[in-house]
């Protein structure tokens, strides 16, 4: 196997994998680091904007693949304990809950078909980052079962990418680690079986509920599941996860859902680290995609697709340093998060309301008698429109005027 590479993808999740089939077809040779034997099911997100699928067929994946892997979802109930509802609807395409399982596998088999190489069970133990543009970077790497130093290979790169989550090695490396989380959030998720499922197909419907620190969302997914995500303080870690689960699904309000009987298909997963953004997304020799290059909650439902933006936006910079562009790299940062900054904001503000349960009460009781500031929040959350459009003035006060 090669040792060497024009760019080096630490992490096999949606980011890398996408970024890894866009530079394959513009010439790039690629190699993926992914430390799991074969994807499986972590603490991720599984809800995301109608705009992904779209994005997923033009990396290669068929619209019958991409069927499979999706649950096309039509609308989305919000709801507090204290009883106030809303419901809103995607009228621009579904939105999906996906089987991140499956679609991570199917994402890795695209890249390797693409021309990449995908070297699972290896760990990235090392990143030597390059003082200065044309030096390579080196990376330590060796097999997950052993990390002993005879079986580590050198592996050269010109540029290399952190596609590993919010912890990335190569961020560290880079000396951009995430600022400290002023959220102070972590997050449990895990499946359970719905024997209400619909068909494969056919639309469900998700649900949001909000308690007093903590919220939950329940996506329905392929094989008949539901997907239970649930934020909380990070003060509650200590307790058991079926403890948690199981207390705060209680204080759902209305009827019991025939899921919440149904047994829970895999293990629990949680993520210590929410909310995190890293000093910078790009430096000399080094990218950051994904949830690597920043995260601040899953209430929008937008890590998927800002994955598959961010490899997008990251091939282009890098097509364009090999090339010669001695500026491309470092500008790929200010693109970025000029690229996600309003919808930034957006998510703040959510986090606003969301800390204060009677503002929250107040806001949803008026989006729900409200239809066109509805929609347009609805756009604005699934990237359909732009954020500003949620942060105007105007839109806020017909919003939340009496």
């Amino acid at each position: 196997m090669p040792d060497a590479a024009d760019v080096a993808i630490v992490g096999g999740g949606p980011a890398g994998s996408a970024l890894a089939i866009r530079l394959e077809s513009l010439g790039i040779r690629t190699l993926v680091f992914e430390r799991q034997r074969q994807p499986e099911w972590r603490a991720c997100g599984v809800f995301s904007s109608p705009l992904t699928r779209g994005r997923l067929v033009e990396l290669g994946l068929s619209e019958q693949q991409v069927a499979a892997l999706a649950r096309p979802i039509s609308a989305l109930r919000l709801e507090t304990v204290g009883g106030v509802e809303c419901r809103i609807e995607y009228g621009r395409g579904h939105a999906n809950g996906f089987d991140r399982v499956r679609l991570d596998a199917a994402l890795l088999d695209r890249a390797r078909d693409a021309g990449a190489e995908v070297r699972m069970a290896s760990v990235v133990s090392s990143v030597e980052l390059p003082q200065k543009r044309g030096d390579y970077a080196r990376l330590e790497v060796s097999p997950t079962v052993s990390a002993q130093r005879g079986d580590r290979r050198t592996i050269k790169a010109r540029v290399v990418v952190g596609a590993d989550g919010p912890g990335s090695i190569v961020a560290g490396q880079a000396g951009t680690l995430g600022r400290r989380s002023q959220l102070r959030k972590f997050g449990l998720t895990f499946h359970r079986s719905d024997p209400a499922a619909a068909p494969l197909g056919q639309t469900m419907e998700g649900r949001f509920v909000f308690g007093r620190g903590w919220y939950a969302g329940i996506a329905p997914v392929p094989d008949e599941r539901v997907n239970i995500g649930i934020v909380l303080p990070r003060s509650w870690m200590s307790k058991a996860p079926s403890v948690i689960a199981e207390r705060l699904i209680g204080r759902f309000p209305g009827p019991p859902e025939a899921w919440m009987s149904g047994p829970i298909t895999d293990g629990y997963r949680a993520a210590g680290t929410l909310e995190h953004r890293p000093a910078r997304v790009s430096g000399t020799g080094y990218l950051l995609v994904g949830d690597a290059a920043g995260f601040i909650d899953p209430l929008s439902g937008e890590g998927l697709h800002r994955a598959l933006v961010s490899s997008e936006m990251a091939g282009e910079a890098i097509q364009r340093a090999l090339a010669g562009d001695r500026r491309a790299i470092e500008d790929y940062d200010r693109h970025l998060r000029s690229r996600f900054l309003a919808k930034d904001f957006v998510s703040w503000v959510l986090q606003v309301f969301i800390a204060q349960p009677a503002l929250l009460d107040y806001a949803l009781s008026r989006l729900s008698r409200r239809a066109r500031q509805r929609k347009t929040l609805t756009l604005v959350l699934t990237d359909q429109i732009r954020a500003t459009r949620a942060l105007d003035p105007r839109f806020m006060l017909k919003l939340l005027a009496p």
